[in-house]
């Protein structure tokens, strides 16, 4: 048998850092023998469209020979209508065909936008605490996080920021945010837009939660906001509603922005063939099937909230999200965090800390549930352990 080749000595410094822990959230499946997975934000079973998506394909490939050859570069014709009038029926935008990327998921947009504006050198701002984390750490070394208070980004920090630092891009998910769950209300969206305006500071709008709004005020998006100027780029993602496998996602900026993030874009035309189906899927069922979705993950929620009502009680605070897959939930006592993720790990219940989502590791004392895709009862169990780590974390640190 060959000797070992030692590749480790070969890797170079970016697989170095992407290797580092808790620099990438896992969607892998959980291990058989876990109590409660409220670790990812993955669609729940029933909410996975499987029959239509099997009359989708019948409908769209006998004969569609292009789904299984290359795609367009900006993605199949078909699909950016789909979005279009996605757009139309949900928020009565009216945007054209040019002004479109599809890409392969959201992971792949959120990649190329901040790589169309960010030098590794140059700086990033972001929300307190941001889903984008994971995406900072792969462009620049560096990334300041903005303070949010309860209508959104606090307008004085992010001009300050703006007026020291001159970050290259302000990366902010305004509408049922991952993982605070909060929605930045309009009249503060307004002002961040005034504030990037003066600053000229662009602003990419990460919208993957927009369709699972489930009660109160939904805001018009930043994008709509600004009308169309070119400050704001927004994405989205079809992985909420079709299921997270199907890979789909999209970008909408103004039509000469597409040209220069497009150079960017390094699949041969994101997959056809998937968007074949999500195209004759959304084409008949799309009202409906967000409709269902709003359904299904409102009644978890709910669950979830009343859980923690009687579970863990003023242990911690929490706010009540109106849309998204996340309660963000911040402990009394923010210096045992990490004994309460160890104790939850050891009662084999998955839950996500505050430190993946801030660029220095800041735990913040908070934990992000992810209440979409586990079943009700596993909910309920799931928050019964978590109150017990947090009771048993605090009589062993009085």
């Amino acid at each position: 048998m060959a000797d070992i080749f030692d590749f480790e000595c070969c890797l170079s410094d970016e697989a170095r850092r992407r290797a580092a822990p808790g620099t990438m959230v896992s969607a892998s499946g959980a291990p058989d023998d876990i109590v409660a997975d409220l670790l990812v934000g993955q669609p729940a079973n029933e909410a996975l469209p499987l029959d239509y998506m099997v009359e989708a394909a019948r409908n769209a490939l006998p004969e569609n020979y292009p789904a299984l050859l290359y795609g367009r570069r900006k993605g199949s014709l078909e699909l950016i209508d789909v979005v279009r009038e996605k757009l139309r029926v949900f928020e009565g935008l009216e945007v054209d065909r040019d002004q479109i990327v599809i890409t392969n998921g959201s992971g792949q947009a959120i990649d190329m936008v901040l790589r169309t504006f960010v030098n590794r050198d140059q700086l990033i701002a972001l929300d307190h605490a941001s889903f984008g984390a994971l995406f900072v750490r792969r462009v620049s070394d560096h990334g300041a996080h903005v303070a949010w208070d309860a209508q959104g980004p606090k307008p004085e920090a992010l001009d300050e920021l703006f007026a020291t630092q001159q970050p290259a891009i302000f990366y902010t998910i305004p509408t049922f945010q991952n993982p605070m769950g909060n929605t930045i209300t309009r009249e503060r969206r307004l002002e961040v837009l005034e504030i990037c305006h003066r600053h000229g500071v662009p602003v990419f709008e990460d919208d993957a939660y927009y369709e699972l709004h489930y009660d109160g005020d939904r805001p018009a998006s930043m994008y709509e906001l600004d009308g169309g100027s070119g400050l704001v780029t927004r994405a989205g993602t079809f992985s909420k509603i079709l299921g997270a496998g199907i890979r789909l996602g999209w970008i909408l900026t103004a039509a000469p922005l597409t040209d220069r993030i497009l150079p960017l874009k390094t699949d041969g035309g994101t997959s056809p063939f998937a968007s074949a189906l999500a195209s004759e899927f959304m084409r008949e069922h799309m009202e409906e099937q967000i409709a269902r979705l709003q359904d299904i993950y409102r009644e978890r929620r709910d669950i979830m909230l009343a859980a923690l009502d009687a579970q863990v009680g003023d242990l911690a605070t929490w706010k009540r999200p109106n849309g998204g897959f996340f309660v963000w939930l911040t402990l009394r006592r923010p210096e045992l965090l990490n004994d309460v993720m160890q104790r939850c790990e050891q009662s084999r219940v998955l839950v996500r800390s505050g430190s993946v989502f801030r660029v220095d590791g800041d735990g913040l004392g908070a934990i992000r549930l992810a209440f979409s895709h586990a079943p009700h009862d596993e909910i309920r169990t799931g928050v019964r352990v978590l109150g017990e780590s947090i009771r048993a974390s605090i009589a062993a640190n009085p």
